[in-house]
């Protein structure tokens, strides 16, 4: 797994995204989080050759959100081919199976069979 952080976002923290010490938020009370973290960038660089057309830098949308059509909080599961599976929106789909959100509604669980659905 790994979170790319949209280019729009990139003043913003993302010390409770990965819980370091940092962060003061309850969510982070198990300690750091290791989580691989990449950050998107609007320069156009990703824009070019196969993908000429489908992105544009400067446009205040970060090259690889343009690229993925992403909106803030998609969960994006790749098959072994590196091909979008599935796509859910963590905003509408709370996976904690801890909250009430998402124990009620079985989202750990369906999230967690697309992921295992998407290694056949």
């Amino acid at each position: 797994m790994i979170g790319i952080n949209g280019s729009q976002y990139i003043e913003d923290s993302i010390d409770c995204m990965i819980c370091n010490e940092d962060c003061e938020s309850s969510t982070c009370s198990d300690g750091p989080r290791i989580l691989p973290w990449g950050q998107d960038t609007d320069d156009g660089y990703n824009c070019s050759h196969g993908n000429q057309g489908l992105c544009e830098g400067g446009d205040e949308t970060g090259d690889i959100w343009d690229l993925w059509d992403i909106v803030l909080r998609d969960f994006i599961i790749l098959d072994r081919d590196g091909v979008e599976f599935a796509r859910i929106n963590l905003t509408y789909n709370n996976p904690d199976p801890n909250d009430s959100l998402g124990e009620c509604s079985d989202n750990y669980q369906k999230i967690k069979d697309l992921i295992l659905a998407a290694r056949q």
